[in-house]
């Protein structure tokens, strides 16, 4: 659901000039109802006024409302990578996923007692503990995950998906903000 909320907020500059658009409309809208037609220049300059004025109330808001919900999303799903990997490594005596080629294959296939992955089923009754793949990440969009040395990482790699430090098990995403 959350990242629903991300990919319709779009640009909160465009959604508070729409907002601006939509109060203009309602003047103009009045304007012609109770004057029967007649739209003056001073009519245009107050519809451009209150456009404005109403983008600049609405767009803080809007900017807030969206770091809100990005910072919501990005802690649901660095919960929801944090989860599985605990439950791979309770599943798996307590070894970690393997990093491969920037993902977690070992979370997103089935896997046997060993962490080989192979088709569903008796054989490999493990998993998959993320079906959908790697969560991108809210802030970036991305969904690569890169190996970090340390546990908890110097800083950000660059890439903006996930860090993850593969003896620990632990990740965080790849973001300045966010390397607790």
């Amino acid at each position: 659901m959350v990242d629903r909320l991300v990919k319709i907020e779009g640009d909160p500059l465009v959604i508070a000039i729409a907002i601006g658009a939509l109060a203009t409309g309602g003047y103009v809208l009045l304007c012609f109802r109770y004057r029967q037609g007649t739209f003056t220049f001073l009519d245009a300059c107050l519809g451009i006024a209150i456009w404005a004025i109403g983008s600049g109330i609405a767009y803080p808001w809007i900017w807030t409302v969206s770091q809100q919900t990005k910072a919501s999303a990005l802690q649901q799903t660095l919960h929801t990578l944090r989860t599985q990997i605990q439950r791979y490594r309770i599943d798996h005596g307590g070894s970690t996923p393997v990093l491969f080629e920037g993902r977690l294959p070992q979370l997103t296939v089935a896997t046997n007692a060993q962490g080989e992955p192979g088709p569903p089923g008796p054989d490999y009754p493990y998993g998959p503990y993320l079906p959908a793949g790697i969560p991108a990440n809210p802030y970036t969009g991305i969904n690569t995950v890169t190996s970090t040395p340390t546990n908890p990482p110097p800083g950000p790699s660059g890439v903006g998906g996930w860090l993850y430090h593969e003896p620990s098990g632990q990740i965080w995403p790849d973001l300045p903000d966010h390397l607790d």
